[in-house]
């Protein structure tokens, strides 16, 4: 009888929301609400000061206890990587030799992601990988059928309630969600295919080729070698349905070609004025390519170059930390992404149930996608792309080696049977 009272109270317990409810906010909000009332620069400062806070109480309290109504929490979840503690101690150092606002505000950036990602780790426990991609894929749905009625209002690459290069810099998380949450049926590929509809409309260049290859990873469901294949084939298909919508969707292609005439390697693109910003970094970094010329110094540049009118962005993140933090900072970056996606990619294939296994997946994508977007945009600058990104990975690295209370979820013809477990519907 005692046994049944216990199996009863487990079954009420939940897991921790709050940075689950941060990270669905910053997927459905984006960044142009709050920087529309000046608030995105408090906002950020607000979620580094309560992460940091938060993040020497979990680690001293201990991974093993259980509070109150909450689920225990994993005593094996995954370290943090050596290389992003090394990247933000370089981060802090830089930012109080800078001693300016710029540098101040990517700093937090940095920080929070730093923070998060290990507070997330931290109070991850069995039933938050469900909740977290079933709150960011409503998330990413609401997002995409109310960009899709912007298109239908105003055509094309305009703006709304989200601008369109916003929308482009997180419909890719989304993507990530989404894929992994889907199962072997049709139903499975609508929020996908929803997703990649919305991006391609937003005429975010680097976003659809985002969106594009993790649409491809829909084939990747099982975890043998002879997935490798039907990869290869249903990324063919993708590939060339995708080269039909460029070719026959002047807006887009008009995207990609017809604005600055850039030549690459002898083809004729459309740079949108970014090979005249990455002329200007590559040029400045010359000048200190080994430790950099400190955060925030990237856009002080620009502004010296082109006038105070100009984009103040270098629209390549990863010239921005080459030139703001050098080749060092560069390094422990590129390590840091690699750690995590090799980390990612292990816990996928040795999950035990299959929620486990989307929020690895979900944490594989999202890094991916993050690296791509990272070329043309200023990902890591915006706490609403870096939030989101870090409690998915901090999620997975939560259930390393994890061992579940609950049986795990079954899937059957298609459908998904779940545990009892109310919190989490």
């Amino acid at each position: 009888m005692l046994g049944t009272v216990a199996s009863r109270f487990e079954q009420h317990k939940r897991p921790r929301l709050s940075l689950i409810a941060i990270a669905t906010s910053w997927l459905l909000v984006g960044g142009n609400f709050l920087s529309s009332l000046g608030l995105a620069a408090p906002a950020t400062a607000l979620i580094f000061l309560a992460a940091s806070l938060a993040l020497p109480c979990a680690l001293v309290l201990g991974p093993g206890r259980s509070h109150c109504n909450l689920e225990p929490l994993n005593t094996r979840r995954a370290r943090i990587p050596s290389p992003l503690w090394a990247f933000a101690l370089w981060v802090t150092l830089s930012a109080i030799c800078q001693q300016t606002e710029t540098a101040a505000q990517n700093a937090l950036v940095y920080l929070s992601f730093v923070a998060l990602l290990a507070l997330t780790a931290a109070w991850t426990s069995e039933s938050s990988p469900r909740l977290l991609l079933r709150w960011m894929r409503m998330a990413a749905v609401v997002g995409a059928v109310g960009y899709l009625a912007t298109v239908v209002v105003r055509g094309p690459g305009s703006s709304g309630f989200y601008a369109s290069r916003t929308y482009g810099e997180i419909v890719w998380i989304g993507m990530a969600v989404a894929v992994a949450l889907a199962v072997r049926s049709r139903a499975g590929y609508v929020v996908p295919l929803l997703l990649l509809t919305a991006s391609l409309l937003s005429l975010s260049r680097t976003a659809s080729v985002a969106c594009a290859l993790q649409f491809i990873a829909l084939a990747a469901k099982g975890r043998g070698r002879r997935e490798v294949l039907k990869v290869i084939s249903f990324g063919a298909v993708t590939g060339y349905a995708v080269f039909l919508v460029f070719t026959q969707f002047q807006p887009l292609r008009n995207r990609f070609i017809d604005n600055d005439h850039e030549q690459i390697g002898g083809v004729v693109t459309g740079t949108s004025g970014r090979s005249r910003l990455w002329a200007i970094m590559w040029d400045s970094i010359r000048d200190s390519p080994w430790l950099g010329h400190g955060i925030g110094s990237a856009q002080q540049t620009i502004v010296d170059a082109l006038g105070p009118n100009s984009v103040a962005h270098p629209l390549n993140d990863y010239l921005r930390i080459w030139h703001d933090l050098g080749f060092v900072g560069l390094l422990l970056w590129v390590l840091t992404i690699l750690i995590l996606g090799r980390g990612a990619f292990h816990r996928w294939r040795t999950a035990r149930n299959d929620a486990d296994c989307a929020a690895h997946q979900a944490a594989l994508l999202s890094l991916v996608g993050l690296s791509i977007n990272t070329f043309t945009s200023n990902s890591l600058v915006y706490i609403f792309v870096l939030a989101p990104v870090a409690v998915i990975n901090g999620t997975s690295m939560g259930r390393a080696n994890a061992e579940d209370s609950r049986p795990a979820v079954v899937l059957t013809s298609g459908k998904s049977v779940v545990p009892e477990l109310k919190t989490t519907h």
